[in-house]
């Protein structure tokens, strides 16, 4: 596999599309800081898939859009692509791809919508790893590896660390396949649990059912009967009403005639009082407009006034204006005098300054000459004094070196003193080190066997844990299997639970009204009835149809009820007021009952009346018998048996039609205790459970704390055999250096003597050289008194020469001041002529402006008075207008009071209509009960039943099949149809079970087959990369030692991996006490040998190479430069000696700035001499 080219649209700074074209070999990439050098590394890793921001240096995903800069929008997407060739044919074509080259792109909008692409299909981010699994080539990978991560492979923890064995043995793979195998073997078991859970309950719902379903078949076959007859009751009491309600609409529809005539002559009323009151806002707008035009003539009369004011009030202002311009006139004919004078006076000043500049620059010019000449004889004497000085610089120079020499012997001597003094010391010092080495050695081997014997305590500790952790994971367990069946039986309860509430409170008539704020619902008849269970069918039959109706706050709360259900499929309906009720008297109560019904019952205070009304003349008694000999002498109770047969008053007898409610409303006061009962158990369980976890936690973190502590221990053994060996080396290296020192010791003396002989010729030279000077100093000094003395003369001449340069060029800048106040006198004379002229002209179009002025007010005056005239007239039809306007207000006014009576009599009608209304609306509720209750009992639609009479015997035998049904007692008839979907679903189930075990046993062979093969591979990549490891190590470093050292040893598949390293010359150290230079070699040590083992397509370098020095960095470019014959180099760095190994660079630059930009450069071999 290799990588063509990336492609960058819009990501972070670079704007416009850019192309890396990517050769075999290094690229590097070079540019200055802040240029975007670390965007490209980026880009690689966001199209590999990295979905952090922050491990792409930035808070949220959508930075990496390309968010704009001076000259350059913000663009609404990013993109980067990237080719890949060498993938055989099979990767390309197995996605989708063309040939050999395949493109991966991802693309991500400022909405924060993202896509994946391979050859611009799209796909998802796991086909892109898949092409890349086992290649080394990830974006969580070392292959790219940037400064910051350099001190993460270093400073992670072991088990991090396993990651580079991992890429090496290529077992990515597997870890995806078993991570895939453990989570399904993990569903499959949970299910497999849940499945056996569900068979067992469905085996024993079955063998409830199959009782349950034969009697429904039974109960089924006497309700088709009994359904049959009370059909055709219903039909009967259907015709009746609706040939009732047909009356009361034949009378509705004639007054809806009779109130259709009444609106027409209404409306046409209303049309003829609109109409008039249209012609009086017509005129009233006509008269409107009048006005208006009136005011309009009034304040064209003022204006016109005032603008005759103004014009008489301008030709005052322009006759003073006049005078005025003659006043000026006559100041600028005396002012052109004074200045015509003052110009002669000028010229007569510059005549005279003109002579005075000539007689002082002869005088200068004479000056000049004798100066001149002392200037001259000074120059030659100078050049004579500098001859010396050059001759005093000359020996100086010699002198300073004969010093510097002297002072060099004299340092050397010095110098050679002090090295024979360290000598002698570091002699002394290595005879001690050779001493507390061997002591070092003794204490570290006690150390060792110290260890030792710690090791073996903490293995001991490690084992009595375990046996106490495995005893809480059992007690545990029970826990758990307790646990699931009570949540079980608590979701159990709560469905129960739930399905009576729904059954017992969410009734269709009841949500409607609950939405309407018109209606005042208090309670249900069974929220206000607390029964005693033994007779709650007796109650519940007594109250029949009433048992589930609705309390309302009033009356009118019934209407209105009545009114919002209208036309609603909501089925039969029940009401009770609950004010206003009327107190009801019944007879004594006879003999030989077993109570009256409100005996038994509990009832909310804030309803007694109601259920007086509606149970006071209820007497529960123990048979039917015993109910029709009462009934025979009392005609004033209603008798009520245990088994729910009611006696009424009129001798009707009424059997079964118990719906359960009171029985249903104990049932949930039941199920609510038990599963308070049973959610206290829960949580007693949890707490139970919980403390057992945290004993596990504890005893597991006990352990982990035995393991890290045996580990520790282990590394410490190892550090000090290691450290023996050091010391050894280091004892040897300490003899060897001084049998060295004695050597020096006796060069020293030898170089001190020839020091001390250099410095005795050295001082001779000096002092020859210090007495040419002084002869040289000394005729210098003479030839600078004779300078002095011709300087005190030429300074005399160069002041008379200033003085007189100074007297003539202020008599030029005077001579210069008289002929510029000349000409400003000159201009001054030409401006004033130039404004007699236009003083003279502006006198003249003031007069015209007078002459227009007096035009204008004659015309004005002449509108005036006609204006005045119009006036008068528009006045006078103004007041006629009025008088007809209120003579239209009087006709209206009649009108209004003929359609006053019309509507009195309308609302008469009206009033008649709304009481038929409320008639017919309780007329088609009874038919709408009626059809209702057919089509929710017996599922058919009333008007489709035959009309026919029923016969006496038909209703004997509707009281007996009342009777077979009522002794059947609740029937369900769902459960025939339930008891065949559970036979459905238990062989289903038990299908599955057969498959969940077959699937549990294939994933548990799997996932040990893939366990052997991983094993296998990791012990084999650890082996060869340990030892490729240590060989790259002392590459780089050019010596020392390294090498990766398991945790767990016997557990490789677990184990992390500690990393040991010792640069040359050093003890072995804790790897963090590296230094920055040495933690990078030992990175890249690392990450090359993973190289040599396994290559990968691309490894990407981000300034790796930052904190190496100059011999590390030819040693690392070297390396790079072996490695690049198997994998492509990108080398993002700022070092010259990397550059140099790069066969091609990108420059990365900025110069609009916030946009990056790219130049690439190849580079080639050059012959020697070329």
């Amino acid at each position: 596999m290799r990588i063509e080219k990336i492609e960058l649209i819009g990501f972070k700074s670079f704007a416009d599309k850019t192309t890396f074209a990517l050769h075999p070999g290094i690229t590097g990439i070079v540019g200055p800081n802040g240029c975007g050098k670390s965007n490209i590394v980026d880009a690689f890793r966001w199209v590999l898939g990295e979905q952090s921001a922050k491990s792409l240096r930035g808070e949220k995903m959508e930075e990496v859009i390309f968010n704009g800069s001076a000259q350059k929008k913000p663009k609404g997407m990013a993109e980067v692509s990237m080719v890949i060739s060498g993938l055989n044919g099979a990767g390309a074509q197995g996605n989708g791809g063309q040939g050999e080259l395949l493109t991966i792109s991802r693309r991500l909008y400022r909405s924060g919508e993202s896509e994946y692409m391979i050859n611009k299909s799209s796909c998802r981010l796991k086909d892109i790893k898949d092409i890349f699994l086992d290649t080394g080539l990830d974006f969580r990978s070392y292959s790219i590896l940037e400064q910051g991560r350099i001190g993460e492979i270093l400073n992670s923890k072991p088990i991090e660390r396993r990651f580079i064995i991992e890429e090496v043995a290529g077992v990515m793979k597997y870890k995806i396949r078993k991570a895939e195998a453990l989570s399904k073997l993990e569903s499959s078991r949970a299910n497999l649990l849940r499945i056996t859970d569900i068979i067992a309950e469905v085996k024993k719902q079955i063998n409830i059912l199959d009782r349950l379903a034969k009697k429904a078949e039974r109960y089924k076959k006497l309700s088709a009967e009994m359904h049959a007859i009370e059909l055709k009751i219903a039909r009967n009491e259907f015709q009746q009403i609706s040939e009732a309600l047909a009356l009361i609409l034949q009378e509705y529809d004639e007054l809806r005639e009779k109130e259709a005539l009444m609106n027409a002559e209404i409306s046409e009323a209303e049309t003829k009082t609109e109409s008039r009151r249209l012609n009086l806002l017509e005129k009233e707008k006509s008269l409107e407009i009048v006005q208006n035009e009136f005011q309009t003539a009034e304040r064209e009369i003022s204006e016109i006034e005032r603008a005759i004011a103004v014009g008489k009030n301008d030709i005052s202002n322009l006759g003073e204006y006049r005078a005025k311009l003659a006043g000026q006139e006559e100041e600028i004919e005396a002012r052109s005098a004074e200045i015509t004078g003052k110009c002669e006076e000028l010229r007569l000043n510059a005549e005279k300054l003109s002579a005075e500049i000539e007689g002082h620059t002869e005088m200068l010019r004479e000056k000049s000459e004798a100066f001149r000449s002392i200037e001259e004889e000074l120059s030659e004497k100078e050049e004579q004094i500098e001859d010396k000085r050059r001759e005093i610089f000359r020996v100086s120079e010699q002198l300073s070196g004969l010093r510097n020499e002297l002072g060099r012997h004299q340092t050397s001597h010095e110098s050679l003193e002090r090295r024979e003094a360290a000598t002698a010391r570091e002699s002394e010092d290595l005879r001690k080190m050779l001493t507390g080495i061997e002591s070092s050695i003794n204490e570290v081997e006690s150390g060792i066997h110290g260890s030792n014997n710690e090791a073996l305590l903490l293995k001991e500790k490690k084992e009595v844990l375990l046996l106490e952790l495995s005893g809480v994971k059992a007690k545990v367990e029970l826990l758990l299997t307790s646990l699931s069946g009570a949540r079980e039986e608590f979701a159990s309860i709560n469905s129960r639970l739930d399905s009576l509430k729904e059954i017992v409170f969410d009734t269709p008539t009841r949500e409607l009204l609950a939405s309407s704020a018109e209606v005042n619902i208090l309670a249900s008849m069974s929220d206000i009835l607390d029964v005693d269970a033994k007779y709650e069918k007796a109650i519940e039959s007594a109250l029949s149809e009433k048992s589930d109706s609705l309390i309302t706050g009033s009356p009118e709360d019934i209407l209105r009820a009545v009114s919002s259900l209208k036309g609603k499929d909501v089925g039969k309906s029940a009401f009770i007021a609950g004010s206003g009720l009327q107190n009801l008297t019944f007879g004594d109560v006879p003999a030989g009952i077993i109570g009256r019904a409100l005996d038994f019952v509990k009832v909310d205070e804030r309803y007694c009346r109601v259920a007086e009304n509606l149970l006071g003349g209820v007497l529960i008694v123990r048979d039917i018998d015993t109910a029709f000999k009462l009934r025979a002498s009392d005609l004033s109770h209603t008798f009520v048996t245990g088994d729910g047969e009611v006696v009424e008053p009129s001798g009707a007898v009424v059997l079964g039609g118990d719906k359960g409610i009171f029985r249903r409303k104990r049932e949930i006061r039941e199920l609510q205790e038990t599963k308070e009962a049973k959610k206290s158990l829960i949580e007693n369980m949890n707490n139970e459970l919980q403390s057992s976890q945290e004993i596990i936690q504890q005893r597991e973190a006990a352990v982990r704390e035995v393991e890290i502590s045996m580990h520790n221990i282990e590394k410490e053994i190892s550090l000090s055999r290691l450290t023996a060996d050091n010391y050894a080396e280091e004892k040897e290296r300490a003899s060897r250096k001084l049998s060295y020192l004695t050597l020096e010791t006796e060069e020293i003396m030898r170089e001190k003597e020839a020091a001390c002989a250099a410095m005795s010729a050295a001082e001779e030279q000096i002092r020859s050289a210090e007495a040419r000077k002084a002869g040289f100093e000394q005729e210098s000094l003479m030839i600078q008194e004779g300078i002095s003395h011709r300087k005190a003369e030429i300074e005399g001449y160069r002041s008379e020469v200033t003085d007189l340069r100074l007297l003539i060029t202020t008599n030029r800048e005077r001579l210069d001041s008289v002929k510029n106040e000349t000409e400003s006198s000159m201009r001054t004379l030409e401006e004033l002529k130039q404004k007699r002229v236009e003083l003279q002209s502006e006198k003249e179009s003031v007069r015209g402006r007078i002459s227009q002025r007096e035009e204008e007010i004659f015309g004005q005056e002449a509108r005036l008075r006609k204006l005045v005239a119009d006036a008068d007239t528009i006045r006078i039809d103004i007041s006629k207008r009025k008088e007809e306007i209120e003579l239209e207000n009087q006709d209206l006014f009649a009108v209004e009071q003929g359609l006053k009576t019309l509507r009195q009599q309308s609302s008469g009608v009206a009033h008649r209509i709304s009481e038929l209304d409320v008639v017919r609306a309780e007329h088609k509720m009874r038919l709408v009960n009626l059809a209702d209750n057919v089509r929710n009992n017996y599922g058919t639609e009333i008007e489709m039943i035959e009309i026919a009479r029923v016969s006496s015997a038909e209703e004997e035998r509707l009281a007996e099949l009342r009777n077979k049904v009522q002794e059947m007692g609740v029937v369900n008839l769902g459960t025939l149809e339930e008891y065949e979907e559970l036979m459905t679903r238990y062989e289903f189930m038990t299908k599955q079970h057969e498959d969940l075990t077959k699937s549990i046993a294939e994933l548990e062979e799997a996932i040990s087959k893939i366990n052997s093969t991983t094993r296998k591979k990791l012990r084999e990549a650890y082996e060869v990369l340990n030892a490729k490891f240590g060989e790259v190590f002392r590459s780089l470093f050019g010596g020392g030692r390294a090498e990766l050292v398991l945790t767990e040893e016997n557990n490789i598949l677990e184990s992390g991996v500690d990393i040991i390293a010792q640069p040359p010359g050093k003890k072995l150290q804790n790897i963090h006490l590296l230094s920055g230079g040495e933690k990078a070699l030992t990175a890249l040590s690392i990450q090359f040998a993973s190289f040599l083992i396994k290559p990968t397509p691309l490894c990407i370098l981000d300034e790796a190479d930052a904190p190496l020095d100059e011999s590390n960095t030819e040693r690392y470019s070297k390396m790079l430069d072996d490695l690049s014959s198997h994998t492509q180099f990108i080398v993002v760095t700022h070092n010259r000696t990397t550059m140099g190994v790069a066969q091609h660079l990108y420059g990365i630059t900025m110069e609009e700035a916030g946009v990056s930009k790219v130049i690439s450069m190849q580079l080639t071999e050059v012959p020697v001499g070329q």
